[in-house]
This record gives structure tokens, sequence and C-alpha cells, in this order.
């Protein structure tokens, strides 16, 4: 008990004897008119340096290229595009006598046509002239095997002896002539073309348009020519390969065993039906401006008959002057009567149409 009242009475006296507390200075009146601060500023921090959103930036647009359009496989070669050009340019030159026969002279001649150089045998009539003409196209030949004359001497020779003037074409490629393009035949197409204006300007030749006669492939050759020239005066198809090609490629099919040639048909009618229909003949005979009398044997394995009915019925549709004769049991060329009754009905048909007195 006693020494916890010496402990107090230590206590005290330490309080005693400690610093008295600083009084707290009063505030400094401020003159009149200082704002006065506020007791307490919370800071503001910065704000940040505004940050645009971010844009995505869009690409520029490709430039729009149209698509380069299709060739057209048959540029040049259809009917329209054949009927477009003009034709003709240069002269024929006669050349050495051929061979003599009674009644007539042939003789070798020379011909442009489409840049090439061409051949062919001119038949003149005895006679001062002026004669008719007509252009003998003759049928498919090997050139290996062909000569002049070949296909088309018979023709050539009934009629040169009858007073008309006969001119028969060998062709691109043969008989010495220059080479070329023949896609769809169209080559030989141009061969006949360029020819018509050249024997007009013959001295020999009457004035005019001209006669047209075609045997087998030549047939068709002619058939083509009546659909893009207007000077054929009258035409003579003779057992014609088919006018529409696409049955025309299929023949050719079966007769090479699957290989009708690729320079003549650079692709089929099953890749391209338009293409095909844009080239053959027999959608034009709204073209033909000249009578047609065709002749075909019904016993022809070469080429069916029925190309001819084809031919007939699609001129008869368009209105044309057409008259077909079918020869029972006759071949691709008629031999015998037949031939003689073919050549009888062509003759008068030619001296009607050329006007020549029979």
């Amino acid at each position: 008990m006693l020494l916890f009242a010496r402990l107090c009475l230590l206590l005290v006296l330490l309080a005693g004897c400690a610093a008295p507390t600083a009084p707290i200075p009063s505030p400094t009146p401020l003159a009149p008119g200082t704002p006065r601060l506020p007791a307490t500023v919370t800071p503001v921090p910065p704000s940040p340096t505004s940050v645009p959103p971010t844009v995505t930036p869009v690409p520029p647009s490709p430039t729009l290229v149209p698509p380069s359009p299709t060739p057209d496989p048959v540029a040049g070669f259809t009917i329209e595009d054949l009927r477009a050009r003009s034709y003709g340019e240069g002269t024929i030159e006669i050349g050495v006598v051929f061979r003599r026969g009674p009644g007539s002279t042939p003789y070798r001649i020379i011909s442009p046509a489409d840049g090439l150089r061409l051949t062919g045998l001119l038949h003149l009539p005895t006679g001062p002239g002026p004669f008719p003409v007509i252009i003998a196209n003759r049928g498919y030949i090997a050139p290996e095997r062909y000569q002049p004359g070949m296909d088309s001497r018979t023709f050539a020779d009934y009629m040169v002896r009858r007073g008309f003037l006969v001119v028969a074409p060998d062709y691109r490629g043969y008989g010495g002539g220059d080479n070329g393009p023949n896609q769809f035949y169209t080559g030989y197409y141009l061969d006949i073309l360029h020819l018509i204006p050249l024997v007009q300007a013959l001295p020999q030749a009457q004035p005019g348009p001209v006669g047209m006669w075609g045997h087998s492939r030549g047939a068709s050759i002619t058939v083509a020519a009546l659909t893009i020239s207007d000077q054929i005066a009258a035409a003579v198809v003779y057992a014609p390969a088919p006018a529409d090609l696409a049955a025309d490629y299929a023949r050719r099919m079966r007769q090479s065993n699957g290989n009708p040639g690729g320079d003549t048909w650079p692709f089929s009618p099953e890749s391209n039906p338009e293409a095909f229909r844009r080239v053959s003949p027999i959608n034009y005979v709204d073209y033909v401006n000249a009578p047609v009398m065709l002749h075909h044997g019904t016993a022809d394995v070469t080429v069916d008959a029925a190309a001819s009915v084809a031919i007939a019925d699609a001129l008869r549709a368009a209105g044309k002057d057409v008259t077909l004769y079918l020869y029972e049991g006759g071949p691709h060329t008629l031999q015998g009567a037949q031939e003689r009754l073919y050549l009888e009905r062509t003759l008068t048909f030619f001296q009607q149409q050329l006007r020549v007195a029979p």
C-alpha cells in the first residue's frame, strides 16, 4: 500500500515537470477582397490525352475489269461473215492447152483467190462467143491421185459441145495451186466465190450471172455459194454432201473410222451446236435467189439421198424455186440411162435459165 502511494506521487511529480503545450496561433485576418481558398482542394488528375477510337481501314475496292469475251470459234467462217466479204480481185491467166477434144479446147488457167494462186481448167467452145458460163465444182478426190478435170470432165464435155463455157476449178491444194486453210470447207467456198467475178470478166463470157454445177462435195459447195453470192443465175446440185454440217460431220465420222480431219473440223457439233448452225448453209437458204435443180440416186452409199431431200425441203419452205429428181437404185455417180437422163434435164434447165436457144 505504501509502495503504491509512492508510485502515484512519482507520476504526479513527473507530469508537473513536463513542458507546457504551445498555444495554437489565431489565423491572420485576410485583407478585404482576398478570395478564400476552400479548406480542402482535392487535386484533379490531368485528363488523359484524347485518343480517337480505332478505325479499321477499308481496303480500296478493286478496279472492276469486265471478263474477257470468249473468242468466237467460227469468226470469219459463218455464212453471214462470208456474205460480208468482197470477192474477185485480179484476173484469170489462160495458159497452155490441156488436151483437145471434139468441139472444144480446154486450157489450163491460173486465178487468184484469198491470197492464193489457184489452178483449173477453162473449157472453151468452138466459135466466136460470147458463151453462157457454168462453173463446175467437182467432188472430193484424194490429192495424191487427183488430175485436172477428174469428176467434172463428163459434165464439162457434154455442156461445152452444146455451147457453154465451163470453168472447172482444181481448189486450193490441188493441181499445183497453193494450199490454204479450209475449216468447215469454207476455203473451197472462197475459191469459188472469188472465181465468179473473174470468169464473168473473161471476154469470151456472156455478161451477167453464171450457172453453177456441183457433184458430191462440189454440190455442197454450190449450195453454200447460193447462200452467199447473188451472181448465180441457176444451179444444179448433184448428189450433194449434207448442207447441215452437223449431219455432214456425223457422216464423215462414220466413213473415216472416227477421224474426219482436224483441219476441216476443228471441233465437233456436240461441243458447240450454235457454231455449227451458223456455218451450215441449210440454215441460210432464205438468201438463195436462183432456181435450183437436184439429182440423187436412191442407192447412193457415199451420201444418202436424204441430203438432197433435206435441201429441197428447206428451199421449198423458204418459197424458193426447186426441183428434185430421185433416181431409183442409182449410185453416187449415175450410170447409163440414168446418167443420160440427168444430163438432158440439166442441159434443158441451164438453157432455160441462162436464156440459151436449144
